[in-house]
């Protein structure tokens, strides 16, 4: 019977590359870490590593997807521990990942959360590529993470909201005085853009493309919203963001939104969490106010 011993060791082994160093991190010796994973193969059928001279090991295809799916497990494990033992169990906060923009409401939502449960709620900003967030949920590190996405663009989690795309320029900009801007008038026009390295960038892009707007004159490029929104002002172009920002008068004074022909699709919000999370209540309850925050924003 394949143990959870078994598979601490199989994630160990493979993050620390030797079964040496998978020993000193667990307090177990090298022959015994040989001896589990000898085992495991044997009961799977498969070899998971390529023993090397001096100690190293590689994982095998089946050791990498051996690896791919062994965190799942283990914070499934985790989960059970917890819902078996009760609330005590469960000391660390809830760990909640989000793009900075979804985090502007929450205030009221943790104030919702901490007026009836002990345990901590902690939203945690992160731009982060959603694979990147998928990979952290199963691990167990986050409890679930939203991210921004075009319709279809991803299979990953499920679709909880919508955010609104819209046009923007700086008033004086030509494009501000039309009364229905087609995607030709705004493929000729610059655009000012989060650099390439945003995966938002990308998302905002796809929008862009179902709209007809193909091409790719940047004329700036920037991870600063500070730089974005200095440059409409001074008409060097048009960007594409969230139309929820003409709600914030700091931000949104001097720009204008144009009117296109045809509207921007939005932009869908996943939401991504293991399944045996969500048999707490608390974490039911913390998603559920986070989610009714984008329905209000």
């Amino acid at each position: 019977m394949i143990t959870v011993r078994q598979l601490e060791i199989l994630a160990a082994v493979i993050e620390h590359g030797s079964f040496r160093r998978c020993g000193q991190k667990l307090n177990i010796s090298p022959v015994s870490v040989s001896e589990h994973m000898r085992a495991l193969e044997t009961q799977l059928g498969v070899e998971l590593f390529v023993r090397s001279p001096g100690g190293a090991v590689t994982p095998t295809a089946a050791g990498a997807r051996a690896f791919d799916s062994v965190h799942e497990l283990l914070a499934d494990v985790q989960d059970f521990i917890s819902f078996v033992v009760g609330d005590s169990a469960r000391q660390e906060p809830i760990r909640i990942a989000m793009h900075g923009f979804m985090m502007r409401n929450l205030a009221s939502a943790v104030a919702a959360f901490d007026a009836v449960h002990e345990r901590q709620l902690s939203f945690i900003s992160d731009d982060g590529a959603p694979e990147d967030l998928h990979r952290r949920v199963i691990a167990g590190q986050l409890d679930a993470a939203y991210f921004y996405a075009v319709e279809g663009a991803y299979g990953l989690g499920q679709t909880v909201g919508h955010e609104q795309l819209a046009i923007y320029v700086g008033e004086g900009h030509p494009l501000a005085a039309e009364i229905n801007v087609t995607a030709a008038q705004l493929n000729a026009t610059p655009i000012i853009g989060l650099a390439p390295e945003k995966p938002l960038r990308h998302m905002v892009d796809e929008a862009l493309r179902r709209h007809g707007v193909v091409h790719s004159n940047h004329v700036v490029e920037t991870s600063e919203f500070g730089l974005i929104l200095s440059s409409l002002h001074r008409n060097l172009g048009f960007t594409c963001m969230f139309e929820s920002i003409q709600g914030e008068e700091k931000q949104a004074t001097g720009l204008s939104i144009v009117r296109c022909e045809t509207p921007i699709l939005p932009l869908e919000i996943r939401r991504m969490t293991r399944r045996t999370a969500l048999r707490f209540q608390d974490v039911r309850d913390a998603l559920r106010l986070a989610e009714q925050t984008f329905t209000r924003a």
